[in-house]
């Protein structure tokens, strides 16, 4: 996901936000389901779901995203956005409704303004928001990998009432910024949200 942020002097600074959900099961009923929901502003938004399903149909576990990219200009702006999406599976298009209520969340709130001297001209802000369910008969675990600066890793497995793992895998949320010529980074905002730690983490680069 590719926003360019330009005004009539030229360009100012692109937000590039990556996804990458990966899983390794045998299961072969696996689905996903995609949704665009973004509109004639600035943001772009889409939701995914991936529902891990055996071969008689019957569910094992579910889970959602939420990708917000949305730069937030100060003075007038054009947004380009170009989307780079790529399935495997192939995906359904269709609704996809965040799972409410889920076993285990995630969610990560990025943000980094670009200026031109003391003039802020826009802020890029970058939103992922994970959440994952069993069901009955199974349990699924969510663990940290990697939280920095512009990376997090977040693992998943989905287990059977033995402790085998059915399903297992990670989802990947790489965010940057690029300024041009003339115009000065802001400093990283980040909050994380794990359901986990029941707080949120809020950290900030110098």
């Amino acid at each position: 996901m590719l926003s360019k942020t330009g005004i009539t002097s030229g360009p100012v600074s692109d937000l590039d936000l990556e996804m990458n959900a990966t899983f390794t099961t045998n299961l072969t009923g696996t689905t996903i389901t995609f949704e665009d929901e973004s509109a004639s502003t600035p943001e772009e938004k889409t939701k995914y779901k991936m529902a891990f399903r055996n071969s008689f149909g019957a569910t094992i576990g579910v889970l959602t995203v939420k990708l917000v990219g949305n730069p937030e200009p100060d003075v007038p702006a054009t947004v380009q956005k170009v989307a780079r999406d790529v399935f495997d599976p192939a995906e359904t298009t269709g609704t996809v409704t965040l799972l409410d209520p889920a076993d285990h969340t995630y969610e990560r709130i990025w943000k980094q303004a670009v200026r031109q001297g003391r003039t802020q001209i826009v802020d890029n802000v970058g939103k992922i928001d994970i959440r994952v369910k069993a069901e009955a008969g199974y349990a699924v675990d969510q663990s940290v990998a990697t939280a920095t600066d512009n990376s997090l890793v977040v693992n998943y497995s989905w287990n059977d009432a033995n402790g085998t793992a059915i399903v297992s895998g990670s989802v990947r949320f790489d965010s940057s910024v690029r300024a041009y010529t003339g115009y000065t980074l802001g400093n990283i905002r980040i909050t994380d949200t794990d359901s986990d730690s029941g707080s949120g983490d809020r950290r900030r680069r110098r």
